[in-house]
């Protein structure tokens, strides 16, 4: 029995070490994998791609969309530094100009704009009596009103409760106003307006 017991216990020890040297085996297989493939993508890298110059590096070029975008005024956050930014953000826009007056009541009104002037400049001014929010910085302002804007679907057929509808959603205002007025302004000159 004894004899029995020491050749299991070789058996077991045997086959134990035997799966430990293939995941040894295995792990430096892997790690040899890595290295390859890392030595592979250096080798690429330095490769000259046929006009003298380098690949450009994955990360170089990212950073580069990304400060192409922000001086290009489309910045994930869709913030605006000056006019030139102000000016391209407003191409995405389905109008070029608007202006939301809604009153609450005495000294209770909202009144936001964005307007183009001839000079081809952009003036924006907020008027929240609602929040306490007088902002007459044109960036300021247009940073305030842009997002919300850009939340509206208006165009030349839009019906008048489907503008205020939209209006008060974007602007998350209440629907219990005492005057609503909106006016857009599309790039062809023609002005939408509506009063409630």
């Amino acid at each position: 029995m004894k004899k029995f017991m020491t050749v299991c216990s070789a058996l077991l020890l045997a086959v134990f070490l035997t799966a430990c040297g293939q995941n040894d085996s295995q792990s430096n297989n892997e790690t040899e994998k890595g290295s390859t493939q890392e030595n592979s993508e250096k080798s690429e890298d330095n490769i000259d791609n046929g006009n003298g110059q380098k690949p450009a590096d994955d990360n170089q070029s990212d950073d580069k969309n990304t400060s192409d975008n922000e001086s290009n005024g489309t910045s994930s956050t869709d913030e605006a530094k000056n006019q030139d930014d102000m000016k391209k953000m407003m191409k995405n826009l389905d109008f070029k100009e608007i202006e939301v007056e809604i009153s609450y009541g005495k000294n209770k009104e909202y009144e936001a704009e964005i307007e183009h002037h001839d000079n081809g400049n952009i003036e924006a001014e907020v008027e929240d009596e609602i929040h306490n929010e007088d902002i007459s910085d044109d960036v300021k302002a247009f940073n305030s009103v842009y997002p919300k804007a850009k939340k509206l679907n208006i165009d030349k057929n839009t019906k008048k409760q489907d503008a205020i509808d939209q209006v008060l959603k974007a602007f998350d205002l209440q629907s219990d106003y005492e005057k609503f007025e909106v006016e857009f302004t599309f790039d062809d000159g023609t002005k939408l307006s509506f009063e409630d």
